[in-house]
């Protein structure tokens, strides 16, 4: 797994990255703190520890992979990426789109 070392370009641009997504997404303050934690440790916000990955087989980002992990892969903060329904397939860890 990527980690960027503190202080790096890559380090920054991902803490941007970080700030963009909060005031893009909805989330709750648990959320928001975890998100920080992952990407001040060196994470990249479009990676996660659970290997989740989107239905074109790219890495699901930290934030939607933490809310399938703990059950809440549906909810109101959908609204802002989709413009159809998805369903999580726990067999592939992987969207569907109907």
């Amino acid at each position: 797994m990527l980690k960027y070392r503190r202080g790096s370009v890559d380090y920054n641009v991902n803490l941007v990255s970080m700030h963009e997504m909060e005031e893009a997404v909805p989330m709750t303050a648990h959320e928001r703190q975890c998100l920080r934690n992952w990407a001040k440790s060196g994470h990249d916000i479009d990676s996660n520890p659970w290997n989740y990955f989107e239905p074109d087989f790219s890495e699901m980002n930290y934030l939607k992979a933490r809310r399938i992990k703990f059950g809440m892969s549906h909810g109101p903060w959908d609204s802002w990426e989709y413009d159809t329904p998805v369903i999580w397939s726990k067999a592939t860890r992987l969207f569907d789109y109907p």
